[in-house]
């Protein structure tokens, strides 16, 4: 349908995927102003290069991979905006959140300046994996990447969190629930 362009197919496509590219989008990069930009990217880049989808089956595969690209090239210019200066620290700005918890606001922004310091590739395996909940051969298949490359990208994701985390006074207290949760302190 997409492939032969027909017009609904747009307007499909959209309706099926956006609220989850969204997701994979926000998770990914934090939750910013420029996540309705970054989406309609992702679609233009999917109906640009739709002729190269091979098997209709790995539609939302195909989407995913294109988020991911997306969302890799905006962590990659917001790094070189932080690091020429061109924004306030090239900190994510305060966004309307769904949660009026302060607390939890302030622990989501402190979780993705810790983010913010990983390598891209190992972020977007662990969002994929604990944000998006993905199975470790679906995130493999998102990255394009090995399984083994995957798990080694989550493990050293987790640890540079955690290390990170730990450090934090407020980060530390959601680690040190969840250990004691599972039985792990």
């Amino acid at each position: 349908m997409a492939v032969a362009r027909e017009p609904r197919a747009a307007t499909y496509i959209w309706d099926r995927y956006s609220s989850t590219v969204r997701g994979v989008l926000c998770r990914a990069v934090g939750p910013h102003a420029d996540i309705d930009d970054l989406l309609q990217e992702v679609f233009v880049g999917f109906f640009r290069n739709v002729a190269s989808l091979r098997e209709p089956s790995a539609l939302k595969s195909f989407l995913i991979g294109i988020a991911l690209r997306t969302a890799r090239t905006s962590l990659r210019k917001r790094r070189v905006r932080r690091w020429l200066h061109l924004t306030d620290a090239g900190e994510v700005p305060d966004v309307a959140s769904p949660t009026e918890d302060p607390r939890a606001k302030e622990a989501t922004r402190r979780l993705y300046a810790v983010l913010d310091g990983i390598d891209d590739r190992d972020r977007l395996a662990f969002i994929l994996r604990y944000g998006e909940g993905y199975e470790l051969t679906e995130a493999a298949e998102a990255l394009g990447c090995s399984l083994a490359t995957v798990k080694r990208c989550i493990l050293r994701a987790e640890k540079a969190v955690h290390e990170r985390a730990k450090k934090d006074d407020l980060l530390s207290t959601y680690i040190d629930e969840k250990e004691v949760r599972d039985g792990t302190a």
